[in-house]
């Protein structure tokens, strides 16, 4: 027996030995029908696993995990298996656990606004049982009939309404997570130092099991109107929706179809969309009635002065059937019969046009191996879904869509965008991410993974590429990680906050970001908002002579809450070296990797310095 036939025959074997102790604490199955059915995400995708199981409850999740560390057994979580990028992959010698059946609602507290719910609840489904109270969930993916609020979680998920009242991380306010060796852990937004919660978030699974989560909500609102405009060309669509915003109107949700998505969709239903439309915007103003008659008239003037057509739906019924093309992509991307690759880049917002022309170009280069590429999304924040249709029998296809996927990834990057805004990296995108990230960044994520999880039981081979030779010791980085984790992160008074002597200041208008240097005063950063009548929450209105930088190293309590939901990205050193790292940017969203930088707010210089910071600003009323 060769040493790949026994390295199998072993993993086997400790499959079978931790399968017969964790039937105490779940249902297992080895059933190769179940196996599959349960292996594959709602787009066909993924593996079959030697072994599910379905856990009791959720407190047997924790003795289930200590089984697994100490079996040396793979565990790959399955939620609502809705991810697009190939980010549950169950294979031979690993073991799916299948939390779908968790799916309680636990506690409403309507006073409060927030409720707690079990890790396999469905989106959709709490979005029903908080309607009677006049409160939803703010995410609100396209998936939501099949992503669990977990799901939510670890992949960060957006969603149209994204742009006015954010990503899953601004709602998230605690989570109980078992980690990989079976111990508990509670992450809360209130805790003070790094934002490990923040580091979860976004996770794709590969740091821990969420067994219960405690979300903000919000009320309905009382009006939702909703407004289409069609355009002549990609630069006037992408001009109108910076033209509104700059009068300070923040719509609840702004989406993008091109001329290509258009048609698509077209062929499956009729949309009413225009199809001789370049480019259409679908965007909903909510609010208390007064707001919306403000808000949709400002929003109706910029459209009629710029669009060919505008449509206006003020009623459930219309607003549904103006919607309704859009919400419905996925289920057409499946419906087609043909093969197809959801993409998933972000740019800034002002940036889009030109990705826009980038992968059309795209398309028209690889016209022999594919059919056409559609492009939806949300443009309010400049998320784009460039999906690539392609005949399964055709020779040329797998050359072409590998050409394309890079082509339009490779694009976005040189824009100042991101590899993934909301779909997660998963399998599919590792290869990029060497790409997006430099040596000493993979190599700060790496330690993150290899503190929560040093045996690499939990999702293997999602997210992170192999490790390379050209990966820098970040041992230092690590063993912050590491205390921080246990709670006994100490902080060295003497420390640097901030290095380089970077006091630069500049918005981005456009994109609605500012990007500051670190030794920036609070005072100069106020008097540059002033004059270019913008703000920014992470700001506050007084400090002097106080930096930004020393301001996001040090923050406590509410100016903690409010750089938290801000910060956009982050350039700074790597404890134990001098070389400056990136984590985020200035894109909207971005869900790449970890998110390092939420390690830096509060910390005190304990993972390194900063050099800069990027947030998220609002144009003044």
């Amino acid at each position: 027996m060769g040493p790949t036939a026994s390295h199998a025959s072993a993993t086997e074997a400790a499959i079978a030995r931790f399968g017969a102790a964790a039937a105490a604490h779940g249902q297992v199955s080895t059933d190769e029908s179940l196996l599959t059915e349960r292996g594959r995400d709602f787009w066909g995708v993924g593996g079959v696993a030697d072994l599910l199981v379905r856990p009791h409850g959720r407190d047997a999740i924790a003795p289930i995990m200590r089984l697994a560390s100490e079996h040396g057994v793979a565990i790959v979580p399955r939620g609502g298996a809705s991810n697009c990028s190939g980010g549950m992959m169950p294979t031979a010698g690993r073991v799916l656990l299948d939390l779908s059946g968790l799916d309680r609602i636990l506690d409403i507290d309507r006073e409060n606004r927030c409720v707690r719910v079990e890790p396999g609840v469905i989106n959709s489904d709490l979005q029903e049982a908080l309607a009677p109270y006049g409160l939803c969930f703010s995410p609100d993916p396209v998936s939501a009939h099949l992503a669990s609020v977990a799901g939510n979680i670890i992949e960060n998920a957006g969603g149209p309404h994204a742009l006015k009242y954010g990503v899953t991380y601004n709602h998230v306010l605690s989570v109980d997570v078992v980690l990989p060796d079976g111990s508990a852990a509670t992450f809360s937004a209130d805790d003070q130092g790094p934002d490990l919660l923040g580091v979860l978030i976004g996770s794709e699974g590969t740091l821990g099991i969420i067994t219960e989560a405690t979300v903000a909500l919000r009320p309905v609102a009382d009006v939702t109107h909703s407004l289409m405009g069609a355009f002549a060309t990609a630069r006037e669509a992408a001009d109108t929706i910076a033209a509104i915003i700059a009068t300070g109107v923040v719509p609840a949700a702004v989406e993008w179809l091109d001329r290509a998505g258009i048609a698509g969709l077209q062929q499956f239903y009729d949309t009413g969309y225009p199809l001789d439309a370049d480019s259409i915007v679908l965007i909903d103003v909510d609010g208390t009635a007064a707001e919306v008659a403000h808000d949709q008239a400002v929003v109706e003037r910029v459209l009629r002065e710029r669009a060919t057509e505008v449509r206006i739906a003020e009623d459930e019924k219309d607003r549904d059937a103006l919607w309704y093309g859009r919400l419905n992509a996925p289920n057409s991307v499946v419906q087609s019969g043909k093969g197809f690759f959801i993409g998933d880049v972000t740019v800034p917002r002002d940036r889009i046009p030109e990705m826009q022309e980038a992968i059309q170009a795209t398309a028209a280069r690889h016209r022999d191996g594919l059919l056409f590429i559609a492009v939806c999304g949300h443009a309010g924040d400049g998320d784009l879904h460039p999906t690539t249709f392609y005949d399964r029998d055709n020779p040329l296809a797998a050359s072409a869509l590998e050409a394309a996927n890079n082509e339009i990834i490779e694009a976005a990057m040189e824009l100042g965008g991101t590899i993934t805004g909301e779909h997660g990296v998963g399998t599919e995108k590792i290869r990029f991410m060497t790409k997006r990230f430099s040596p000493l960044e993979i190599a700060a994520q790496r330690s993150i993974k290899e503190v929560f999880d040093p045996a690499g039981l939990l999702n293997p081979g999602v997210m992170l590429p192999d490790r390379s030779a050209g990966e820098p010791d970040t041992s230092g980085f690590g063993a912050a990680v590491r205390a921080a984790l246990s709670g006994d992160l100490t902080v060295d008074p003497d420390a640097p906050l901030t290095i380089g002597g970077n006091t630069d200041i500049s918005a981005n208008l456009g994109n609605l970001s500012l990007t500051v240097g670190a030794d920036a005063t609070i005072e100069s950063v106020n008097r540059y908002l002033d004059e270019h009548r913008v703000s920014c929450a992470a700001v506050p209105a007084t400090g002097g002579q106080r930096t930004i930088g020393e301001l996001v190293a040090t923050a406590t309590g509410s100016e903690r809450d409010r750089i938290r939901h801000a910060l956009l990205g982050a350039d700074v050193t790597v404890i134990g070296g001098q070389t400056p790292a990136r984590f985020g940017a200035e894109t909207m969203k971005d869900v790449a990797g970890y998110d390092v930088k939420r390690l830096y707010i509060s910390a005190r210089g304990a993972f390194g310095a900063l050099i800069s910071l990027a947030f998220k600003i609002s144009v003044k009323g």
